[in-house]
C-alpha cells in the first residue's frame, strides 16, 4: 500500500481527511469535496501522477474544524502535537499481545498512517490511530475512561480502546474488516 505523506507543516494544518476508496482519483476527490484540484494536490504534497491506494489518508481541508456540535458527533479540536511514529509503534507493541502485534501495526498504518491526530471516515466520524468511531462506541468507552472524543487523539488511549474493541468482538478484527483484508 502506498501512503500519502503530507509534509509536517501540512499535516499539522490538515483538519479533514478522506480515506481513499476504490476508483478514487485526485480529480474525483477534489470534485467530491468541492476543493480545487490544485489545493488537494498541494495539501498532500502530490502530483496528478501520484498513485492513490485504497485506504490512503488524503488531506482535503486545512480549514479549522467546525465548532458547532451535532447530536451524533461533538466538535473536536485536533491537537497540534502528536506522538512520533517510533513512539506509536512502541505503544502498540506494549498494549497488544505479541500474537496480534503485526495485525495491529498493519491496521494503525492503514487506518491513520500511524498519525494519532487523524480524523477520517464518513462525516469525520472516526478518530485517531485505529479510527475509533466515538459516537458508536461511547457507551462502553466511558468504562475505560474515555469520556470525550478528543481523548482518542492520545496514541496510548486510542490503542487501548482498539484493543478493548478487539476483545469485545471476541478477539476479532471484524470492526476493521474490508473486502480485501480479513485475517
Amino acid at each position: 500500500m502506498s501512503v500519502i505523506l503530507p509534509t509536517s507543516v501540512q499535516a499539522d494544518a490538515c483538519s479533514s481527511f478522506h480515506k481513499a476508496k476504490a476508483n478514487d482519483s485526485w480529480t474525483r476527490i477534489a470534485a467530491r469535496f468541492d476543493v480545487s484540484l490544485k489545493k488537494v494536490l498541494t495539501l498532500n504534497n502530490a502530483r496528478q501522477s501520484t498513485k492513490i491506494m485504497i485506504g490512503d489518508q488524503i488531506c482535503i481541508s486545512d480549514a479549522p474544524l467546525p465548532t458547532t456540535t451535532t447530536t451524533t458527533q461533538p466538535a473536536i479540536t485536533v491537537p497540534k502535537t502528536t506522538a512520533k511514529r517510533n513512539e506509536v509503534i512502541a505503544i502498540i507493541r506494549e498494549i497488544w499481545p505479541a500474537e496480534y502485534v503485526d495485525n495491529a501495526l498493519f491496521l494503525a498504518q492503514r487506518e491513520s498512517n500511524m498519525i494519532p491526530n487523524v480524523i477520517g471516515g464518513t462525516n469525520n466520524c472516526c478518530i485517531g490511530l485505529f479510527q475509533i468511531y466515538y459516537s458508536v462506541h461511547k457507551s462502553w468507552l466511558v468504562d475505560i475512561g474515555i469520556t470525550e472524543p478528543s481523548q482518542l487523539f492520545d496514541a496510548r488511549l486510542n490503542t487501548f480502546a482498539a484493543f478493548t474493541l478487539f476483545k469485545r468482538n471476541g478477539k476479532s478484527w471484524k470492526p476493521w474488516w474490508t473486502k480485501s483484508w480479513r485475517p
